[in-house]
């Protein structure tokens, strides 16, 4: 029996025209999903986790000013390395010029003040500090409406007995309502990482305020 003969479309006809653009389309969508996923790694995709828009980003013990900071940081990776309890993470690729340098979120692993960092850090962009005294990353901030204990719905105590500065960074009132001492604090985020109250996803009733603000492009 003899096969049957299928003679090539003809180039140019109206076959061969649709063929030829189904090919040229798929080709061109996959150029596309490469130049998207490439394009992504690249350009910022909203707030990169850590940067915190409301709240500012929490640097790791001695860090310099922000700007100065941004230009010291050589992006090593050796203050990570060097914290015990994990507190220290590392910007991505979709921070923009925040990439690579180091911060903290408190709700996960607040730093603990061993003070491992600076020693760590090659161009000092983490100063070394000698004392838990001389730590300034931030300040924490009591939202009355979600502490229960100030807006009467229990009686907590949390943030105090995880402070490391308690009865001078944070005291306590009635029903053991916070307060916070802004020339005591620390802002190492112990507080926030023990606080009880999660209303919704990443919002405690106290947090670390900075004033290193994130614009939604890069800083």
């Amino acid at each position: 029996m003899m096969k049957a003969h299928h003679s090539p479309t003809p180039r140019g006809g109206r076959r061969w025209f649709l063929h030829h653009s189904g090919v040229l389309a798929l080709q061109a969508g996959a150029v596309w999903a490469l130049l998207m996923g490439l394009l992504r790694l690249r350009i910022p995709d909203g707030t990169p986790q850590g940067a915190r828009p409301a709240l500012g980003i929490v640097r790791p013990p001695g860090a310099l000013e922000e700007s100065e900071f941004l230009a010291t940081c050589i992006r090593c990776t050796r203050c990570a390395d060097a914290c015990g309890v994990h507190a220290i993470k590392l910007f991505g690729p979709v921070a923009g010029s925040l990439q690579g340098t180091p911060y903290l979120d408190p709700i996960g692993a607040a730093c603990n003040m061993c003070l491992a960092c600076g020693p760590s850090c090659p161009t000092e962009a983490l100063m070394p500090l000698d004392a838990v005294a001389e730590v300034d990353m931030g300040i924490a901030v009591v939202d009355d409406r979600l502490c229960v204990s100030i807006n009467g719905t229990g009686v907590c105590g949390a943030c105090f007995t995880a402070c490391p500065l308690r009865g001078k960074a944070i005291t306590q009132g009635i029903r053991n309502a916070p307060e916070i001492h802004a020339d005591y604090c620390t802002g190492c985020g112990l507080c926030e990482q023990f606080c009880i109250v999660d209303e919704r996803a990443g919002v405690r009733a106290i947090q670390v305020s900075t004033n290193r603000l994130w614009d939604g492009i890069a800083v």
